[in-house]
């Protein structure tokens, strides 16, 4: 390979780590939050609406049952369309979808409405695995498996947090439309964020053949971090192409995933 000519893992590299990684990770954590935040919520939410509404087990059961098939849905939508139209769309329409719907559960009069607006935050919570992506993409190789970690520890904060927001806004002000309000505040700060902060992906960029806007982004990446971009990508560097894979289901089922698959689905 020419000097001139680098591979995107190398580039990532060049920008190190700094502000600009923090920012992401803050934008992508906050939606992994919401995420456990509206799982969690549902235990005391389908508590107070049998209360409240006089719904049985069977229907608040089918509330909870459709978060997650809102959620088998979303994946199967937004993940293959943040390989065609990039990462920060789908994660800005993520978190849009989780806060906008979050707020709409505080909305709801009656279980038929509250199944419709679940199944759509739950539709939002499938395209999750897209700000995973947008976040291991702009990590440097050394750091990826430290700070992919970290974005758990925003699940484990959300879920922590669900109890004393569940206390304050049902036992103490007895409202759980305010509890639902509460718990959509992160996915807001998320899609904030993304739209103020997070660029597009350049590894995404590289494979649809936009060089010069993705080497625009690591330039402004690397002067975030403090890093001179003139040093790190001088005039006339050129970023590799990628290398495109295709797969399927039944790879999963190849002699060289087969024992990993049947482990992880047991």
């Amino acid at each position: 390979m020419s000097a001139n000519v680098i591979t995107i893992d190398e580039a990532i590299n060049r920008i190190q780590m700094g502000p600009f990684q923090r920012e992401v990770l803050f934008a992508t954590g906050t939606c992994f939050m919401a995420d456990s935040m509206q799982v969690m919520l549902l235990s005391f939410l389908t508590i107070e609406l049998q209360r409240e509404w006089g719904i049985d087990d069977t229907i608040a059961s089918a509330i909870t049952s459709c978060l997650f098939a809102g959620a088998m849905t979303g994946t199967l939508i937004l993940g293959p369309a943040g390989d065609r139209i990039g990462r920060k769309p789908i994660l800005i329409c993520s978190a849009i979808l989780i806060s906008c719907f979050g707020l709409g559960t505080a909305l709801c009069n009656n279980y038929i409405t509250m199944m419709l607006v679940i199944l759509m935050v739950g539709f939002g919570i499938g395209g999750l695995t897209v700000p995973f992506d947008i976040l291991a993409e702009f990590l440097p190789t050394e750091k990826r498996g430290r700070y992919l970690l970290m974005i758990k520890y925003f699940w484990t904060a959300g879920s922590m947090l669900i109890p004393v927001l569940a206390y304050i806004s049902i036992e103490v002000v007895n409202s759980w439309r305010l509890f639902t309000v509460f718990c959509a505040v992160p996915c807001i700060l998320s899609a904030i964020i993304s739209i103020l902060f997070v660029p597009e992906s350049p590894r995404w960029l590289v494979s649809m053949g936009r060089k010069d806007k993705a080497l625009k982004i690591l330039r402004k990446a690397a002067l975030k971090n403090g890093v001179d971009p003139d040093e790190m990508f001088p005039e006339g560097i050129i970023l590799a192409d990628e290398e495109k894979e295709s797969s399927n289901f039944a790879a999963l089922l190849n002699p060289r995933w087969r024992n990993l698959t049947l482990t992880l689905w047991a």
